[in-house]
């Protein structure tokens, strides 16, 4: 029955139609077996094709009302059984309507209909066909099987939706994976964007005031600030087109420059010396090969810390320290005496210098504090794990603070809300 209704949906009949064919070839078949058990016997002949033409109009209507054509069938059936007194094809009704009553019915619905239908059949044959009861038990069987040919049609297709369920949840998972590693790729350029504009923006900023201030009394000054202005912003405009250039199609020709790493950290220095900043820097002890992340995460800690330094408190001196511990590099910058201004973070604004630094410190499994130094200013540290794992690896981190110089450290608390407007 299942096979006869794809096949319908193949060539385009529609189910109404289909359903009229079967009941059609059901009852020529009965009609055809009718004749030829009683020839010659007008009145059985008679009641009989009207049995079977009620059964035939009961099953067409078993898709609109799956159980009234069941017991429609079911009367037609026994009616039969008890006034022909002999099996007949007509049970084939009986079964193409709990085949449906199966699959358009709940399990407490069609397991009552289908238990009630043989209960009726099978008494029905042995009470009213003079005994021959085994000999009548056709129709039952026929009800049966109908219902378990549609209970199989049910699982499988319960397993078929299943199988599509599970198809389309998987390519939704697929494509929020996908839209979540966008997300990712956008927040880290965002992060690049903000540490290369802040730190050159600002040195540009300084050098430009200095120039409008000397331009007329030290016109020197004011030419050597103008140049420093210049290559400030080369060096933007070169670090923008190398960083967008991941935005660009594949195959593009567009020459990509190294990461910036603790190996560029004079140089970085040297330019805010340029910009008037005084850092006190001593150079490490070599830190041995450090992977990428980690050399980029302390580069961008500095020039942050430092960048801030330079916008919220002009004129105030800058320390920066490197130590390399048992499992760990400490980063340590502040501004213990600033001389304008209340330090690198005590100015709110709406930045998002430290949210970004203490984003980079958490993807590698360090942590970060900023906030008041115990002696004045402001101070930032970052302990970040030698055998880092990625986000939330706290191995080797945990107790490490204590490793670092007590004035470096931050005396007001951890990084909170209130410091976070900073830079």
């Amino acid at each position: 029955m299942g096979a006869l209704s794809r096949w319908c949906r193949c060539l385009g009949i529609p189910p109404v139609a289909a359903d009229c064919l079967l009941a059609a070839v059901i009852l020529a078949l009965n009609l055809v077996l009718l004749g030829q058990r009683h020839a010659g016997e007008v009145a059985a002949t008679v009641s009989g094709v009207l049995l079977c033409t009620a059964a035939a109009v009961g099953m067409v209507f078993r898709r609109k009302a799956p159980l009234v054509a069941l017991g429609l069938t079911t009367a037609a059936g026994v009616c039969y059984a008890i006034t022909q007194q002999a099996k007949s094809p007509i049970g084939l009704f009986m079964a193409c309507a709990a085949y449906m009553v199966v699959l358009r019915t709940d399990h407490r619905t069609r397991g009552t209909s289908i238990i009630t239908v043989v209960a009726v059949t099978l008494v029905a044959a042995a009470v009213f066909t003079n005994g021959e009861l085994l000999a009548n038990l056709f129709n039952g069987l026929v009800v049966l099987f109908g219902a378990a040919i549609g209970e199989a049609t049910r699982y499988r297709r319960a397993y078929v939706q299943e199988l599509e369920e599970r198809a389309l949840r998987a390519e939704q998972s697929r494509d929020e994976e996908a839209q979540r590693r966008v997300i990712e790729e956008r927040l880290r350029i965002a992060h690049e964007l903000h540490d290369v504009i802040a730190h050159h923006i600002a040195l540009m900023n300084v050098q430009a005031g200095v120039a409008a201030h000397v331009l007329r009394s030290e016109p020197d000054e004011a030419e050597h600030a103008l140049s420093l202005v210049r290559s400030g912003g080369r060096t933007v405009l070169q670090e923008l087109t190398v960083l967008l250039g991941v935005l660009r199609r594949s195959g593009s020709p567009l020459p990509t420059a190294p990461t910036p790493s603790l190996h560029e950290l004079d140089a970085l220095i040297q330019s805010f010396t340029a910009a008037g900043v005084q850092v006190h820097y001593q150079p490490p002890e070599p830190l041995g090969p450090l992977p990428d992340v980690l050399e980029l995460t302390a580069y961008r800690v500095v020039q942050e810390s430092l960048t801030n330094v330079l916008k919220h408190a002009p004129g105030a001196p800058a320390r920066v320290r490197l130590t390399q511990t048992a499992g760990a590099l400490t980063v340590a910058v502040d501004n213990p005496e600033p001389a304008s201004g209340s330090g690198t973070g005590a100015r709110p604004g709406g930045g998002h210098g430290l949210v970004g630094m203490r984003e980079r410190v958490t993807a590698v499994g360090g942590t970060l504090s900023a906030g008041p130094a115990a002696g004045g200013g402001f101070a930032v540290c970052a302990v970040l794990p030698l055998g880092t794992g990625g986000v939330g690896d706290d191995s080797g981190v945990a107790g490490r603070r204590s490793d670092v110089d007590p004035e470096w450290v931050p005396g007001a608390g951890e990084f909170s809300a209130g410091s976070a407007g900073r830079g």
